[in-house]
This record gives C-alpha cells, sequence and structure tokens, in this order.
C-alpha cells in the first residue's frame, strides 16, 4: 500500500511538473503555440486560419524585433554571402549531418531557403542557453527549421545549431501554411 502511495505522488509531481513547463511556455508564446501539436505529430487536424486580437498581434510584431530573432537573420544572410566578419555561426550549424529524422546544417539545404523572408512560428529558451527559434521561409513554406541563437558572454551571439526534419506530412503542412495564411505572407513584418 505504502509503494502505490509514494508512486501516486511521483506521478503527481511529474504531471505538475509538466503542466507548469507548458503553461510557461504558452505564456512566453501565446499565438505561435496553438498548431503546434499538428506540426509536431505529423497528425491531420481541421482548424480555421488563426485570427488573433490587436494586442496579441502587436506581440506577435514585437518578435521581429527580438535580438535572437534579428541575429538570426543576420546569420542567415552572412551564410549566403560566405561572410562570416560580423557574425558567429557554429561549425555544428553548418555541417551536414543526418540522424534519426532530423536534417541538421545550413549546409544541408537550398540556399533559397535562406534568401526568402521568415515568419517566426515559436521561440522558447533552449535549456543550454539562448533561444530555439522555430521558423517557415515565406518562398518555400513547405518545412519547418529549427534554429538555436545563443548569447555570448560579451552581449554578441552565435548561430549554434539549425536543422528540420527530415520528413513533413504534405497535408500537415498545408494545414499549417492555411492556418498562419495572414501571418505567413506579411511581407511587413517578416524577416
Amino acid at each position: 500500500m505504502k509503494l502505490s502511495r509514494k508512486l501516486y505522488i511521483l506521478l503527481f509531481v511529474v504531471l505538475f511538473i509538466v503542466i507548469a513547463v507548458y503553461g510557461y511556455s504558452l505564456k512566453e508564446n501565446p499565438i505561435y503555440l496553438k498548431q503546434e501539436a499538428s506540426i509536431n505529430t505529423n497528425k491531420s487536424i481541421e482548424l480555421k486560419p488563426l485570427v488573433i486580437d490587436q494586442k496579441d498581434l502587436e506581440g506577435y510584431y514585437r518578435v521581429y524585433k527580438n535580438p535572437y530573432v534579428v541575429y538570426l537573420r543576420k546569420a542567415l544572410n552572412a551564410y549566403l554571402v560566405n561572410d562570416s566578419s560580423e557574425v558567429t555561426i557554429s561549425m555544428t550549424a553548418i555541417q551536414k549531418d543526418n540522424r534519426e529524422g532530423i536534417i541538421s546544417g545550413l549546409d544541408s539545404f537550398e540556399k533559397d531557403y535562406y534568401k526568402s523572408k521568415f515568419v517566426v512560428l515559436t521561440i522558447n529558451g533552449n535549456i543550454g542557453g539562448g533561444k530555439d527559434i522555430q521558423i517557415i521561409f515565406q518562398e518555400k513554406p513547405d518545412r519547418i527549421f529549427y534554429a538555436w541563437v545563443y548569447d555570448l558572454a560579451d552581449g554578441t551571439y552565435e548561430l549554434r545549431g539549425f536543422n528540420s526534419k527530415e520528413h513533413f506530412d504534405e497535408k500537415a503542412m498545408k494545414e499549417t501554411i492555411d492556418y498562419y495564411k495572414p501571418y505567413l505572407f506579411d511581407k511587413e513584418h517578416a524577416l
């Protein structure tokens, strides 16, 4: 009887931690996470286009002034012209590396992606520091990319990781594009 009581307490504590972490994530990204379940599981669910109020919309637009997001655009531009004089990009963020359903490294994808403006889907703290930024490119919205931008001790930034899942369900991607359409093709605020 005591063992089962301890097990229940342990399960309750784990459940509480999961709810607390997920709740914190929703607070940091109130707009962006509404679609994430279907994106991450590749399961198709029917969603109406995303409509947000003016207050949330203003918060969403502020994301494009976030220094991590601005740095990501700067790093992609530097990668395109092969000039790292003003940015730091780690070799793990550049070199090809494919493992267990994940394609990593800027070299792994067509440069046409990086020439396009991108839209931020989520931005969250990374357990190793810095921010994880989930993006989709406006001109090639066929996959979602994950970038890790790290803030260095001297106040500068480094692109430490860049990857995407190997496969995306076409129907789920179409639904995601339809869901985010008003924001996905907004040229004024995208980077």
